[in-house]
């Protein structure tokens, strides 16, 4: 279309700028990408939780890099080391697996400000509570390194700030064990047993942070003589409905020591309802 861009502005009696044209984005098949096309829209990004500086990232290595083989680099280096006649003749081909490591790696490495400012209107359109800026902030430090779209921290983060959290399909209307995963920590017998005696462990510690937590778990667990997992796993369960999470004695002291012992009574009061 550039000749007709041209005339249309000889015919108005502007002198047309320079143009200069970027190779073809082609999808990963290599037929030319439309507005259809996987990754094509906008919309796409913010709806996935994409950080703006990573696609902005990606899109500036289509059709040029700055030929050291680096992949993340921030916008203003790109200003600095751009040359027109480094534009690759070859058509690029577009990637959105590589747009989403890269948003991964610029997660890891975001400042928790970044990370908090870019996680809120997730939270805030789950209709979850995050009144509290200073348990927010908690919250989110340990489940950053977790998170590789933002659309996905409602889930890492939502029973945090609520009671009604579920269960991984952990109770039917009987109780009855409903997920692999999670009937896997509660089918043993000995688990209930155990999680009473970590409520009485951690009931007597004074100093609730997570290396107090951790010698009091592994040394519950030496006294009883079974692994540290096989602490560990009833007790993720117990105050978070998952069976995988962030750090558990992280997690037990962002949590605090009220909350921690009250889902764990809950948790001893529903399996001794079986």
């Amino acid at each position: 279309n550039t000749p007709k861009h041209i005339e249309i502005f000889r015919a108005l009696g502007v002198s047309p700028p320079n143009y200069a044209h970027i190779p073809l984005i082609l999808n990963r098949d290599g037929s030319k990408m439309s507005k259809r096309d996987a990754g094509a829209a906008v919309s796409t990004y913010i709806e996935q939780g994409y950080a703006p500086e990573a696609v902005r990232n990606y899109l500036c290595l289509l059709g040029w890099s700055p030929k050291d083989n680096r992949e993340k680099i921030d916008i203003d280096e790109v200003v600095k080391l751009f040359e027109l006649e480094k534009i690759n003749r070859r058509n690029a081909a577009f990637d959105l697996d590589k747009c989403f490591w890269l948003n991964g790696q610029y997660v890891a490495q975001m400042s928790l400000d970044r990370f908090i400012e870019l996680a809120r209107p997730f939270l805030e359109k789950a209709k979850i509570d995050i009144s509290n800026e200073k348990y927010l902030r908690e919250v989110l430090a340990i489940v950053k390194e977790k998170i590789k779209l933002f659309k996905d921290v409602p889930e890492w983060t939502s029973y945090f700030f609520t009671e009604d959290y579920e269960f991984d399909s952990f109770f039917t209307e009987n109780y009855e064990f409903d997920s692999e995963a999670v009937q896997k920590v509660f089918d043993k017998s000995e688990a209930v047993s155990r999680l009473k005696a970590l409520h009485e462990e951690f009931a007597k510690v004074d100093k609730w942070d997570f290396q107090t937590l951790e010698s009091a778990l592994k040394s519950l667990a030496q006294k009883l003589g079974c692994k540290t997992g096989d602490l560990v796993h009833p007790a993720r369960v117990a105050v978070s409905g998952r069976s995988v999470g962030p750090s558990l004695y992280h997690m037990l002291e962002v949590m605090g020591k009220e909350r921690v012992l009250k889902r764990f009574d809950r948790m001893i009061a529903q399996l001794g309802a079986k």
